[in-house]
Parts: C-alpha cells; sequence; structure tokens
C-alpha cells in the first residue's frame, strides 16, 4: 500500500499539471483527428445526421430560420406533448383532463407540465439526455379525477430521412471526437444524434401509449426538413405507481433471514458479555453458535494483529488492488451514464496521463496472491506427510466461499431491485437482478465465465470462477512438482507457454483490443461487448498472472530453505525499480487509446502479454522480498491495522461494493457533470459505503459461517481420529 501513496501522489501532479499540459494534448489531438473527419464520413459510420446538409436543407425549405437553435425545434415540438391513445380510451381522457387543468393552472397539472423536460439544454454536446424532475412527477396526484403521475423517458433517433439505416459506428475514439468537435460548431449545425427525453404524464397512459403520442408530436415537423424520427420508450424507462416493484414474498423473506442475522449477532454479544453469569457450560453447542455471533469476538478478530508478520505484505497488496478494482468499476460506469458534459469522458478516452484509469491490470494482484499461496500451501501440508485430499480441500474452499456468496446473490437477485429508484434505476438494475434470478446456478457451479456468460449475474463475480479454476490446476500441478520434480517443471512450462498462446492467438484471428476498451458502447452493455466475452473473463486467457505468484512461490520456499539474505542496497535498488514498472504498467495503456492510431493486431498482443508478466514480476517481487526480509519503514507501514482490516475484508468487499455503486448510478436524476474531484469524492463515498456493508456481512454472514463450520470439521476430524485409534 506504500507505493499506492507514490501512484497517488503522481496522479495528482498529473490532475494538477492537467489544465495547462492535457487540455493542450488533448485539443492538439482533437484539432487533428476532426480536421480529417468530413462530416459526411462521421454521418455515414456514426448515424449522426449531415449537419451542414441539414442546414441547408432547412434554409432551402425555408421552415426554420437559421438563426433559430436546433433546440428550439425540439423544445416547441414537446411544448405542446399531449399524450394520446388510439386504444387506450382513459389515456386521451385524462391527457385532456390535464390539458384543461393545466390552462387553469390547477397545481396537479402545473406540477405534471413542470416535470417533463423542457428544453436540451446540453445539445451542444452531442446527444442529449433531459431527465425532467422524477420525483415531483411520481408525487403528482389528483383525488378528484383519480390521475396519478407516470414518468417515462423517450429515446429518439435522429437522422436524414433520405439515408440508409446507419451501419455500423466506427472507432469509438473517432466517434467521442467528433461529438467534441460538433460542440464547438455553430450552435445552428448543431443536431443531436439522439434524444433522451423525460415526460410526465396520467398514469392511465402505457409506455406505448406514450411512444405513439411523441412520435405523432415530432415526425411531421421534422420530416417537413427530411429528417427521420425514430421513438422508442421501453417498458424499464417507465415508471408509475402502478408499475412500481411490490415486496414479493421470497423478498421478505430474504429480509426476516437478515433481521435474524442481525438479531443473533444482538444476541450473541450480549451472550458473550454476561456469560460469566450464566450457567451454560463453555462446551456446550449453545455456547459455541452463540459466541461465534458475538460482536465483540468478530471485531476483535477482524482488527487484532496476524499470528504471523512474514506475510504481511499482502495486507498491503490486497488493499492497493481493491481500491484499484473499485475505482476501475466506478469510472466505467460513469462512462456509461449520461453525462452533461463529456470533457472528463475525453479526457479519459484520449489523454494518456488518465491511462491508469482505462487499465484493468490491478485485478491480476488477487490472481497473483492465490497463486502464490496455492503452491505454499499445498506443499507444505506434503512435504509435512500429509495426504493431498483433494477432496476435503475442495469441500472446505467452497464451504468457506458459499455463505457470502450466496447472501450477495440472493441480494443482488431479491433485495438489490428495492434498494433505490428513479429515471434509469429500472434500466440498470432490474436486468442484474434477473440474471441472478435466471443464472444464479452457473455462479454456484463456477461455470459463470463459460456458461450463460452474455447473463452473468454479478457481472464481477466471474473472478471467482476462475479463482476456483486456478485453485483445481494449482493443487495439481503443485502435487505434480513436488512428486516428479524435473517433470513437473516441464509440465508448469508447457502451461505457461499455452496460456501466453491462446490469447495471443484469440486477439490476432479476431482484431481483438488488448486491453477492456472502455467506450460508451461497451459499457452501456458491457456482457456482450466482444473483448469481455473472448478474452477477459476465460480462465484459459488469464491463468498467466497465476501462474507467475505459483512460480514466485516456488521460487520463494527455495530462497527460504537457502537462507539467502538480501542486502539492504539490493532491496532497495529492487524496490525502487519495481515500483516504477508498476507505474509503467499502468501508464502504457494510454498507447493504445492514442487518437489516430491504426490499429495493429501485434500491438495488442505484445500490451496484453509483456504487461500482465511485468506487472506480475514486480507484486512477486514483494511477496518473496516483502516475506523473507523487510523495506524498512515502508514494511511497518504496511503492517498498520487499517490493511489488516481491509485484507480480512477483501472477498465481502469485492463481492459488496458492486452493489454500492448500483445503488449511486441507479439513483442519479440528473445527467452528471464530472471532473476529477467529482470522481475523487465518488471513490471515497463507494469505498466508505462499501466497508460498511462489508462489516455487517462479516459480523452476520462471513464470520459466524466460518467459526461454526470450523468447529464442527475439527470435532468431525476428532472423531475419525479416534475411530483410527480404536481401530488400531
Amino acid at each position: 500500500m506504500w507505493f499506492e501513496y507514490i501512484w497517488i501522489t503522481l496522479t495528482a501532479i498529473a490532475v494538477i499539471s492537467n489544465k495547462s499540459i492535457s487540455h493542450a494534448q488533448s485539443q492538439n489531438t482533437s484539432e487533428y483527428i476532426i480536421k480529417n473527419l468530413r462530416n459526411d464520413y462521421v454521418q455515414k459510420e456514426h448515424g449522426t445526421p449531415n449537419t451542414e446538409n441539414l442546414t441547408q436543407i432547412i434554409n432551402d425549405g425555408n421552415k426554420i430560420n437559421t438563426q433559430t437553435l436546433f433546440g428550439d425545434i425540439i423544445a416547441n415540438s414537446m411544448n405542446k406533448f399531449l399524450p394520446f391513445s388510439n386504444v387506450n380510451k382513459n389515456c386521451t381522457r385524462d391527457g385532456q383532463l390535464f390539458m384543461n387543468d393545466l390552462n387553469n393552472q390547477t397545481l396537479w397539472a402545473v406540477k405534471m407540465y413542470t416535470s417533463s423536460a423542457k428544453y436540451p439544454g446540453s445539445i451542444l454536446f452531442g446527444d442529449v439526455n433531459e431527465f425532467g424532475y422524477f420525483d415531483q412527477c411520481m408525487r403528482v396526484s389528483s383525488k378528484r379525477l383519480g390521475i396519478q403521475g407516470a414518468y417515462a423517458i423517450a429515446n429518439v433517433r435522429f437522422r436524414l430521412s433520405a439515408d440508409d439505416e446507419p451501419p455500423e459506428p466506427l472507432n469509438q475514439l473517432d466517434i467521442v471526437k467528433a461529438d467534441w468537435e460538433r460542440s464547438k460548431r455553430d450552435a445552428v449545425a448543431v443536431v443531436p444524434g439522439n434524444l433522451l427525453w423525460a415526460l410526465c404524464f396520467p398514469d392511465s397512459c402505457t409506455n406505448e401509449d406514450i411512444r405513439i403520442s411523441v412520435d405523432r408530436t415530432l415526425t411531421p415537423i421534422f420530416r417537413a426538413n427530411n429528417i427521420s424520427v425514430k421513438v422508442a420508450v421501453p417498458p424499464l424507462m417507465y415508471t408509475s405507481k402502478n408499475t412500481t416493484l411490490e415486496y414479493t414474498n421470497t423478498a421478505l423473506i430474504v429480509y426476516g433471514i437478515f433481521i435474524v442475522g442481525i438479531a443473533l449477532m444482538i444476541a450473541g454479544t450480549l451472550y458473550e458479555l454476561f456469560a460469566n453469569h450464566l450457567k451454560l457450560g463453555e462446551s456446550t453447542f449453545v455456547d459455541m453458535f452463540l459466541r461465534s455471533y458475538s460482536m465483540i469476538t468478530n471485531m476483535r478478530n477482524l482488527t487484532e494483529d496476524p499470528k504471523s508478520k512474514d506475510f504481511a505484505i499482502t495486507n498491503g497488496l490486497k488493499t492497493l488492488g481493491l481500491i484499484s478494482v473499485l475505482i476501475g468499476h466506478r469510472v466505467a460506469l460513469n462512462l456509461g451514464i449520461a453525462s452533461f458534459d463529456p470533457e472528463l469522458s475525453e479526457h479519459i478516452f484520449t489523454d494518456f496521463w488518465y491511462s491508469f484509469l482505462k487499465s484493468p491490470i490491478a485485478v491480476e494482484i488477487f490472481f497473483i496472491i492465490s497463486g502464490f499461496f496455492t503452491f505454499i500451501l499445498i506443499e507444505e501440508r506434503l512435504s509435512s506427510g500429509k495426504s493431498l485430499k483433494f477432496v476435503y480441500l475442495m469441500i472446505y474452499r467452497i464451504i468457506r466461499i458459499f455463505p457470502t456468496y450466496i447472501s450477495i446473490i440472493v441480494i443482488f437477485a431479491f433485495v438489490l431491485p428495492y434498494m433505490g429508484d428513479g429515471p434509469l434505476w429500472k434500466l440498470i438494475v432490474y436486468p442484474e437482478a434477473e440474471f441472478c434470478r435466471k443464472n444464479w446456478w452457473t455462479n454456484l457451479l463456477f461455470i459463470n465465465n463459460y456458461v450463460h456468460s452474455n447473463e452473468m449475474c454479478m457481472v464481477h463475480a466471474w473472478y471467482l470462477a476462475c479463482d476456483m479454476h486456478f485453485f483445481v490446476i494449482g493443487t495439481f500441478l503443485t502435487y505434480i512438482i513436488w512428486r516428479w520434480n524435473k517433470a513437473g517443471v516441464c509440465v508448469y512450462g508447457v502451461i505457461f507457454a499455452v496460456s501466453i498462446y491462446l490469447p495471443a492467438k484469440s486477439i490476432y484471428d479476431n482484431k481483438q483490443w488488448g486491453v477492456m476498451p472502455y467506450f460508451h458502447g461497451n459499457i452501456k452493455n458491457l456482457r456482450t461487448t466482444e473483448h469481455f466475452q473472448k478474452i477477459y473473463i476465460k480462465s484459459h486467457y488469464r491463468i498467466t498472472t497465476y501462474l507467475v505468484g505459483f512460480a514466485a512461490a516456488f521460487i520463494y520456499l527455495r530462497i527460504k530453505q537457502s537462507q539467502l539474505k538480501f542486502s539492504v542496497t539490493n532491496r532497495t535498488i529492487g524496490l525502487m525499480l519495481c515500483v516504477l514498472l508498476h507505474i509503467i504498467c499502468y501508464i502504457v495503456t494510454g498507447y493504445l487509446y492514442l487518437p489516430g492510431l491504426i490499429y495493429n493486431p501485434w500491438n495488442h498482443i505484445i500490451y496484453f502479454t509483456f504487461q500482465r508478466i511485468l506487472y506480475s514480476l514486480t507484486i512477486s517481487y514483494f511477496l518473496v522480498v516483502g516475506s523473507l526480509s523487510n523495506f524498512g519503514f515502508i514494511s511497518s507501514f504496511i503492517k498498520c491495522k487499517l490493511f489488516t482490516v481491509i485484507s480480512r475484508l477483501s472477498y465481502v468487499l469485492y463481492l459488496t461494493h458492486f452493489i454500492v455503486q448500483l445503488q449511486s448510478i441507479g439513483q442519479i436524476r440528473q445527467p452528471k457533470y464530472g471532473n476529477f474531484w467529482t470522481l475523487y469524492w465518488e471513490i471515497n463515498a463507494d469505498l466508505m459505503t462499501a466497508l460498511s456493508y462489508s462489516i455487517l456481512f462479516n459480523l452476520i454472514v462471513e464470520a459466524p459461517s466460518r467459526k461454526i463450520f470450523k468447529e464442527l470439521m475439527n470435532k468431525l476430524l476428532k472423531t475419525e481420529k479416534e475411530s483410527d485409534a480404536a481401530g488400531s
């Protein structure tokens, strides 16, 4: 964690200099690319209307004065919006009642009218995202007329009528640059490609009624100017009290289970406080059960110093990994939502010095540590004369994982939909819940990164599947190396070579990126992104870093046996070199995002292969040298309790942080304005809220279940030993 501060310091320096360097660099690169993006090229590839032609059409038709903003056209058209339906008489009737009361300045109608979007304020930045006032709309009510407010977002696409359906979009960097340049042009020439427009209306109207009504309102005026309009109002972007999710029996049962868990925590805590005054024997099951839920004992276990200081370095590494993963997920989610100003997104996409926000390399820390400890634990078990007992190891590992894992899956499937609301809440959160209700079983079988992965329950749970697969491979590979030394090393070499070859071949054959392409289109539907599906989540493409950690453990044990000592000079030089290489592994990602860079599969192959190996070597150096020796005051700093607590909460923290971020993103009421400091505040809020969730889950699920299971296993093993002794 000590080099996390170095990293943050360097980042702060880059951000401070961003005004004079990054903006200038971004502007220069933008101007260079945009000069080469003719309007007809952008229109053809991006599906965006050719604004020069559009202006000419407007002028030739003499329908709209060139001084009239395109936004005025939208605002004036939608200002006359009146919901109606040819098949739903109630909608037409209530729409007319709404208009009559609005003309009479009746309060409920005025609230409904002002809750709808009024003017496309962000039109200069390309797409328009106007969300109106969701909460006011949902509170609109007329008891006299029996009308409630309903809210919907109409998705409107604009293009020239003469054009065919737009082809697949061009490179996302060019799209970002095109939109950025559009914001600099004369307002007369700016036409949105996509419009999200909020409407508040009587709840007797369905989403299809609103779609038809919006289409009837916008189509005539734009058709007169040779502009085609395509309107959609998906059910997930329609909200009324009639469609509000009601608590199901399953959801109530889940809430009841968690209430029981909290009650047991309180009972266990009180029991331990007054245990000396009770006559229950300490060896009873009730005593063990209640003490396992005691908040006093569990918090003490969470904060106490580790019994061995040998691997204290892992606490800092896990903390670094968790914070980096949390930052990466926050950035990715922010890039996929509506924004007032695309400046921050443009910098993240194109600015070389924002590379650390686009490099998902930090998750490799956990694979490296996992490989490191798998080899050490299995070899020490075998060297001490114990049998492998693979089935026992698997059962032990699964039972340790399952209580918390199942709890989070249940939260996603049955509780998360009730944990917020907002204009985009249903669109963002409901599919997450549905995927978990459909495909929870793939998670429990650890095949979710291969089976139904396009509808994976908990998009970040691919890591657990990979880690379980690696544990199985690592266990047998350790046995082979321990049993047949040279042959085992050869087997390891073959697996390592294959792990490099397979992703390289896939990148070359399918013209894929070597890094997750953090662009709007990908982030909005990450599960179906080609890189995510074919490379990012597949175990046979991700095992390389695990194998590097595995080899690091092999080297660690051999150095420990030889009692080799590292001098202060060697440790210092190695430390400085690894910190530098570690930072470079993040920054080098920016090269692949440089505007104007022509795609070359070899660039991505070299990046994907050597970045991960180099990164793994730096982490392995910290593990080996930090465990055998120390880094002076840095090692002392890493041993602080904060890193110990975060390390012990790492598993549940990794699972719960996505709940926090989905809540945050799903409840936005307006398009967001982003800059470095808003991102900084969001990351801090994510971390603190996720920590509070994690501590609660640890106290009522993770810690009690592990203690109870450990006690039961000890009794089972004791019974087996006694029966073996009696038999002999």
